[in-house]
C-alpha cells in the first residue's frame, strides 16, 4: 500500500512523493514481468506482429521471449503469470499435451502463474497433472513424454492461484489463492484470479462443480489475509482484462472488467496485471482513495512481456507508489534468441514431425466427411461419442470445424498426421432433453432465410438414431417425428433423452444456429475429449471398417417460397460482390466473412489495438444496380453481444470514391437479423454500413445481403 497522507490527499496535492530521510536505508527495487496467454507459442516461425510505434513489428517466439526476459531482468525479479499459458492452438504443443509448454516455461523462470479457463480445458484434474508430471492415458501415446533432455515429463516448477475458484463443498479455494515471497528482506504478496466466466467458455464446462466468485472480492479478502500477516505490498495477477484504443504502451479510453475491478478493489493492492483479452495496455488507475496504480496486460502468444517496477518502504515494506513505473516491451526479433530455449522448441518441433509419419491404423475404404450431408467420418465419430459417453443417442454437429469434426480419411495405412485434423479437442458433454427439443434440434439443421446463410443436414448420429427429411417442406417443418427412430423405436415427444453432443452446443448452440441444445438439464461431462477419444480408437484397431451410411434418409425436393419477416426480396447472390473494411480483428474476422453465407464466421472490427467506432464495411456490387434495402445479420453469440451493431448509417457511391448518406437508424441488440430499406430509385455500385454505435464499440456482421429493387 502506498505512503500517502491523508491530508496531502484532501489538499489535492501528489501523494507519496515525501522524499524518505537522507540517513534512510535506500528503498528495495522489485521487478515484477508479465507472461500472460502464451497459449503454447512457441516456435519463431508463427509470423506474430504487433502494431508498434514505428508500424508493424515481427514479435514472438520462445527463443526470443527467453532472451528479452533475460535483457530486462533486475534483482528482485519475478515472472508471473496471468494464465492460458498451456492448452492452445499449435499442433506440436497439443500433439504432446502441452509438455513443451511447461518445458519452456520452467527454463523460463516461472515464478507463479493464474489458472484461467483455458487451464480447465481438461477439467480439475488435468491442471493438476500439469504441476505433478501425473500420466494419463497411455504414458507415451497421451501424456508423459520425454523431453529435451531425455527425463520423464515432472510437470511446472511453479504454482497456479486462484483465490476465487472455490469448491461449495469445503467453501476453501480448491488453489493457493495467494504466495508469498521475500525480495531485500521485504516480503510481496502475490495474489492470482481466475476467470469468473470459466464455467461458461467455449471449452470449459460447468461439469467441475466448482464456484467462479467474483474478483474483487476474491481479491479483497486475499489482500486483508495478506495484511494480517504484515506483507504490505500487494500484487493481483488476474486472468481478466479489457481493452483501449492504442498501441501496445497506450491508456486510451479503457474499458472492460479489469478496470472496472481495479476502480473498485482494495487500495492494499498495488499492482494488477490482467489477461484472457488477448489485448495490450499500460494503464494507472485510481485505486478507491484515488491513488493511482499499474493496470496492465501484455497482450498474448509471446507477443510482449509487461515490467512493472516497485520500490519498498525498507522499514515498512510498502509500496512507494509515487516511484512506481511500468511499461510493455514487444517481444522483438532484432536481439539474438537464446540458443538454450530454441533447443527445446527444436526438439518438440522435429518431434512432431517424426509424429505425423507413424501409422495408426489401416482403413478399409474412405472416411468420406461433409459438412452438409451424412458422411462415414460423421458417423464414426458419433459413435466414438455415443460410446465415450452414457447417453441414449449422439447428436454432432459436422459444420463447426476444428473443435468438433474437420476432415476426412482416405482408405489404406492412415497416419496420426492425417488421423489428427479429423475429430476435434471440444469435449463430449451428455445432456438431458425431451423429445420435443430433440425434434426441434433437427429442424434447426435448417436456417430461415431471414439470416443470409444457409446449411443443410448437419448433424451426425449415432448408430442407432435414424431420421427422415423431406426438402419439399418449408424451413422448420422438414423431419416428421414419426420417421425419427431410436434403437428402432419412434421417438416420443414428452419423454426425457440422455443426448450426447459436443460441449459448444449446450454453451453456444445458439451461435451456431442450434438453439433448442441450450434447452438441457443435468449435463455431464465425458473424461476424455472427441480429438483423444478418436486418435486412440485407431491406435487400437489397426484394421479399422468404415461405417456405412444410411442412417439419415433426404426426400428431394424444391420448398415453397419463403419470403421471411422482411417481406419478399430478391437478394444479390453473395459470390458477385466483394467486400472491404475499416479494420478487422484478424485474417478469420475479414470483410470477406461477411459475405460468404455461413452464419458461423463473421467480419469483426479490430479489438488490438482496438480500433474504435464509427468503423465500416464496403459492399462492391460490381456494377450499378437498382437496390431496395440492406439485410443484416448481427454476431450470432447469444452471450457475446460486442460488435452487434445499434446504430447506422447505411451510404452508397457510384465510383467508390463519393458517398452518400441514404438511410440512418437504430437496430436493438437480438441476434435477429435486421433490414435498412433505401428510398425508392436508390442506384449504386457500392453500399457501405457504417457502425456508428455498437456492443463494446466494436462493428461486426456475421452476413449482409443486398435486396434489389423489384423488377431490376
Amino acid at each position: 500500500m502506498s505512503r500517502i497522507s491523508s491530508v496531502l490527499a484532501l489538499l489535492g496535492l501528489v501523494v507519496g512523493t515525501t522524499a524518505l530521510p537522507a540517513d534512510a536505508a535506500a528503498p528495495v527495487p522489485v521487478q515484477i514481468l508479465s507472461l500472460t496467454d502464451l497459449h503454447g507459442y512457441l516456435s519463431e516461425t508463427e509470423n506474430l506482429t504487433i502494431a508498434g510505434p514505428s508500424g508493424t513489428q515481427q514479435v514472438g517466439g520462445a527463443g526470443y521471449l527467453k532472451a528479452h526476459l533475460e535483457r530486462l531482468r533486475k534483482p528482485n525479479s519475478f515472472l508471473i503469470g496471468s494464465g492460458d499459458q498451456f492448452s492452445g492452438w499449435p499442433d506440436y504443443t497439443q500433439a504432446f499435451a502441452n509438455e513443451p509448454t511447461i518445458e519452456v516455461l520452467n527454463a523460463f523462470g516461472m515464478d507463479f502463474d493464474v489458472a484461467g479457463n483455458h487451464e480447465f480445458d481438461r477439467e480439475f484434474p488435468f491442471l493438476r497433472r500439469m504441476t505433478t508430471g501425473a500420466c494419463y492415458g497411455k504414458p507415451g501415446f497421451d501424456s508423459c513424454f520425454k523431453d529435451s533432455t531425455g527425463r520423464n515429463f515432472h510437470g511446472t516448477d511453479y504454482a497456479y492461484h486462484a483465490a476465487n475458484i472455490v469448491d461449495p463443498r469445503t467453501k476453501r479455494p480448491v488453489l493457493p489463492p495467494y504466495r508469498i515471497a521475500e525480495a531485500g528482506g521485504q516480503r510481496i504478496g502475490f495474489i492470482g484470479l481466475g476467470f469468473p466466466g470459466t464455467p461458461t467458455e467455449t471449452l470449459s464446462i460447468e461439469g467441475s462443480g466448482f464456484e467462479f466468485q467474483g474478483i474483487v472480492d476474491a481479491a479483497n479478502r486475499a489482500a486483508a489475509a495478506l495484511k494480517a500477516q504484515g506483507v504490505n505490498a500487494i500484487v493481483v495477477s488476474m486472468h481478466e482484462g479489457g481493452q483501449q484504443g492504442g498501441l501496445y504502451n497506450e491508456c486510451k479510453n479503457p474499458t472492460g472488467p479489469i478496470f472496472d475491478a481495479a476502480r473498485a478493489m482494495s487500495p492494499e493492492v498495488d499492482v494488477i496485471l490482467g489477461g484472457h483479452w488477448h489485448t495490450a495496455f499500460n494503464c494507472m488507475i485510481p485505486d478507491p482513495n484515488g491513488v493511482p496504480r499499474p493496470v496492465l496486460e501484455a497482450s498474448n502468444h509471446g507477443r510482449v512481456l509487461g515490467e512493472v517496477n516497485l520500490e519498498l518502504d525498507p522499514t515498512t515494506g510498502d509500496v512507494i507508489r509515487s516511484r512506481t513505473t511500468a511499461t510493455n516491451h514487444a517481444v522483438t526479433k532484432d536481439i539474438a534468441p537464446d540458443p538454450g530455449v530454441q533447443k527445446i522448441v527444436k526438439y518438440w518441433m522435429d518431434k512432431w514431425t517424426a509424429r505425423q509419419q507413424e501409422p495408426l491404423t489401416k482403413l478399409d475404404r474412405d472416411l468420406d466427411f461433409a459438412r452438409t450431408a451424412e458422411s462415414r467420418t460423421g458417423n464414426l465419430v458419433a459413435d466414438l461419442s455415443a460410446a465415450e459417453a452414457d447417453g441414449d443417442f449422439a447428436l454432432i454437429p459436422a459444420d463447426l470445424g476444428i473443435d468438433v469434426i474437420a476432415a476426412g480419411l482416405e482408405a489404406g495405412t492412415v497416419t496420426y498426421g492425417e488421423a489428427w485434423p479429423v475429430a476435434g479437442i471440444s469435449p463430449i458433454t451428455t445432456l438431458s432433453m425431451k423429445g420435443s427439443t430433440v425434434e426441434a434440434v433437427l429442424e434447426q439443421q435448417w436456417i430461415p432465410p431471414a439470416y443470409g446463410c444457409s446449411r443443410l443436414s448437419a448433424l451426425a448420429t449415432s448408430a442407432n438414431f435414424r431420421y427422415t427429411y423431406d426438402l419439399g417442406r418449408p424451413v422448420g417443418d422438414r423431419v416428421d417425428p414419426a420417421k425419427v427412430l431410436i434403437n428402432g423405436k419412434t421417438l416420443q415427444r414428452d419423454k426425457t433423452y440422455r443426448v450426447t453432443t459436443s460441449a459448444a452446443m449446450p454453451l453456444h448452440g445458439t451461435q451456431y444456429g442450434y438453439p433448442g441444445f441450450q434447452q438441457y438439464t443435468e449435463l455431464k461431462r465425458a473424461p476424455r475429449m472427441g480429438q483423444e477419444v478418436f486418435l486412440n480408437y485407431l491406435r487400437t484397431h489397426p484394421l479399422l471398417k468404415a461405417p456405412d451410411l444410411g442412417r439419415v434418409t433426404a426426400i428431394p425436393g424444391t420448398p415453397p417460397p419463403a419470403d421471411g419477416p422482411f417481406g419478399p426480396l430478391t437478394l444479390l447472390p453473395q459470390n458477385e460482390m466483394t467486400a472491404t473494411a475499416t479494420s478487422q480483428g484478424s485474417s478469420a474476422y475479414s470483410a470477406s466473412a461477411a459475405i460468404d453465407g455461413s452464419c458461423t464466421t463473421m467480419w469483426h472490427s479490430n479489438w488490438s489495438p482496438h480500433a474504435p467506432l464509427p468503423q465500416y464495411i464496403t459492399l462492391d456490387l460490381k456494377t450499378p444496380r437498382a437496390i431496395e434495402a440492406l439485410v443484416y445479420t448481427p454476431r450470432q453469440d447469444a452471450a457475446v453481444p460486442n460488435g452487434r451493431i445499434s446504430s447506422y448509417d447505411v451510404q452508397a457511391s457510384t465510383d467508390g470514391t463519393t458517398f452518400t448518406s441514404v438511410t440512418k437508424g437504430s437496430w436493438d441488440g437480438t441476434v435477429d437479423a435486421k433490414i435498412a430499406r433505401f428510398p425508392a430509385g436508390t442506384t449504386a455500385r457500392y453500399v457501405r454500413l457504417v457502425g456508428l454505435a455498437g456492443g463494446a464499440d466494436y462493428a461486426a456482421a456475421t452476413e449482409l445481403n443486398i435486396a434489389l429493387a423489384p423488377g431490376s
